[in-house]
C-alpha cells in the first residue's frame, strides 16, 4: 500500500512539468533581483519565492531568460533555501539546466509528501551567475520558452500546477564610454569655463557628434563655445537668448582622407563654454536627451552608424562671492574690543566654537589664526597697539584674499 501511494504521489508531481498543465490560483509571486555594472562585470540573480496564503507548496518549475548579446550565463545553481526545503535536507528532485538564453530549475520537495512550503517571503529558489557583455541596460524575466520541452513557470499545490504572478529585474549596464562635463568653481563677476570631453573606451573612432548642454541661465551666461578638437565642421546654435541650453553639432572630417576622426581608445576634449558669472549659487552642467529649436537629440556617429549614446557624467560650476567682515572681530558682532580676543583664545585653546568669519580672526594678517592675532588686540585695546589691518575701522572686503582664510563660506574658505 505504502508503495501504490509512493507512485501516485510520484506521478502526481511529475505532473507539474509538463507543458501546459495549469489549474490557476493566486497568493504566489515568483520575483528576480537585479544589479548594475559595467561590461565585464560579474553578479549573481536569485530567483524568489513569496506565498500569501497560496497554499502549501510542494514544488515548482521556472525559467529565467536573458538576452546574450546583453549578459552572458556563466552558471546556475540551487539556492540556499532550497537546499534546506525538505525539513532541514535538500530537495528528492531538483534539476536545473542553464542555456545561452538563461536557465531552468524543476523541484519536488518530497516525493511522499513529507515536505512543503507555507508562507514564506523571498524563498531563494536558484542563483544565476552572469557576466556583463553588453553595454545598455537589459532585463532579467521569468518565461516559458527554455528547454525541449519548454519549461512552465509554475508551482505545485496538492499535485495541482498552478501559475503564479511574476517579477523581473533590471541589470543597468554602465556603458565605459563617458561624455563629462568638467566641474569648477568661480568668484562672482569673474568669467569662467567648462570642457565638454569625451572618454572612447572601446567605441571605433567617431565621426560626428551632436551634444546638448544645459545650464543655470540665472547663475551663469554662455558667452562663447568654442572648437578644442579641430572640427572640419563645427555648428553651435544661438545661444545669445541666453535660454539655459547649448546645442553643438560637430564633424570631424568632410574630405578624404577621413583620418581626423575622434580616436579610440583616448579621452579627447571636444568643447569648452566660457561663461559670464551673474549670480551666487551651483549650476548643474547636464546633458539633456532633446534640447534646442529646433529641437535635437544627442548623437554620437561611426562611419554610417548611430552609436548607443555614452554614459552621461554632469559637471557643475559653483560661484561665490567674497564677504565682507571687520579686522579683529572675531565673535562678529560689529565691534573689536576684549571679548574678541576672549574668543580667539577660546577657539585655540579651549575647544571654544569656531569663528565665523576666519579671516576676521587673523588680525595680523599673515594668513594663519594663532595667539599672536588675540595679542594683537589686546596691545591694540589696551596698549596703544597698532590698529588691526584692513578692512578696518569699517566692514569691507579682504584687500589680500587667496591666503586660505575665508569669512563665511565665502570664496577663500573653499
Amino acid at each position: 500500500m505504502l508503495r501504490f501511494i509512493t507512485i501516485t504521489l510520484t506521478i502526481a508531481m511529475a505532473v507539474s512539468f509538463l507543458p501546459g498543465v495549469a489549474f490557476g490560483g493566486g497568493g504566489f509571486l515568483l520575483s528576480l533581483t537585479g544589479s548594475s555594472g559595467a561590461s565585464g562585470d560579474s553578479f549573481s540573480s536569485s530567483a524568489l519565492l513569496s506565498n500569501s496564503g497560496g497554499g502549501d507548496v510542494q514544488g515548482w518549475s521556472f525559467g529565467v531568460c536573458s538576452d546574450p548579446a546583453a549578459l552572458s550565463v556563466d552558471a546556475a545553481n540551487s539556492g540556499a533555501d532550497s537546499e534546506t526545503a525538505k525539513n532541514g535536507s535538500p530537495p528528492d528532485f531538483n534539476q536545473i539546466s542553464t542555456f545561452a538564453e538563461g536557465a531552468t530549475q524543476g523541484v519536488v520537495l518530497c516525493f511522499t509528501g513529507c515536505a512543503t512550503i507555507g508562507d514564506v517571503t523571498d524563498f531563494e529558489m536558484m542563483t544565476i551567475d552572469y557576466t556583463i557583455t553588453g553595454s545598455s541596460d537589459t532585463n532579467i524575466d521569468y518565461c516559458d520558452s527554455l528547454g525541449s520541452p519548454p519549461v512552465n513557470t509554475v508551482v505545485v499545490v496538492n499535485g495541482a500546477s498552478l501559475p503564479p504572478a511574476t517579477t523581473g529585474a533590471v541589470v543597468d549596464i554602465i556603458n565605459p564610454n563617458q561624455l563629462s562635463a568638467s566641474s569648477g568653481t568661480a568668484v562672482l563677476g569673474d568669467g569662467a569655463s567648462t570642457t565638454v570631453s569625451f572618454n572612447n573606451v572601446n567605441y571605433p573612432a567617431i565621426d560626428a557628434v551632436q551634444i546638448n548642454l544645459s545650464y543655470d541661465n540665472a547663475i551663469l551666461g554662455a558667452s562663447s563655445v568654442g572648437d578644442d578638437f579641430g572640427f572640419e565642421s563645427f555648428l553651435v546654435q544661438d545661444f545669445s537668448g541666453n535660454t539655459g541650453e547649448i546645442v553643438v553639432g560637430a564633424i570631424a572630417d568632410l574630405s578624404a582622407p577621413l583620418d581626423n576622426l575622434i580616436p579610440a581608445g583616448a579621452e579627447t576634449a571636444l568643447f569648452t563654454v566660457t561663461w559670464s558669472t551673474n549670480a551666487e549659487g551651483t549650476s548643474a552642467l547636464g546633458f539633456p536627451a532633446s534640447a534646442g529649436s529646433p529641437a535635437q537629440d544627442i548623437l554620437f556617429v561611426a562611419g554610417q552608424s548611430s552609436l548607443e549614446n555614452p554614459t552621461l557624467i554632469d559637471g557643475s560650476l559653483t560661484v561665490v562671492n567674497f564677504n565682507q567682515f571687520l579686522r579683529s572681530d572675531c565673535n562678529s558682532d560689529g565691534t573689536v574690543n576684549i571679548a574678541d580676543g576672549v574668543y580667539g583664545i577660546n577657539y585655540l585653546f579651549q575647544g571654544g566654537a569656531d569663528p565665523v568669519c576666519a579671516d576676521a580672526c587673523d588680525s595680523n594678517d599673515d594668513g594663519s589664526i594663532d595667539a599672536a592675532d588675540m595679542i594683537y588686540i589686546f596691545n591694540y585695546r589696551f596698549l596703544e597697539g597698532p590698529a588691526p589691518l584692513a578692512p578696518f575701522p569699517a566692514a569691507d572686503l579682504d584687500p589680500t584674499p587667496g591666503d586660505g582664510l575665508g569669512c563665511d563660506g565665502d570664496a577663500d574658505d573653499l
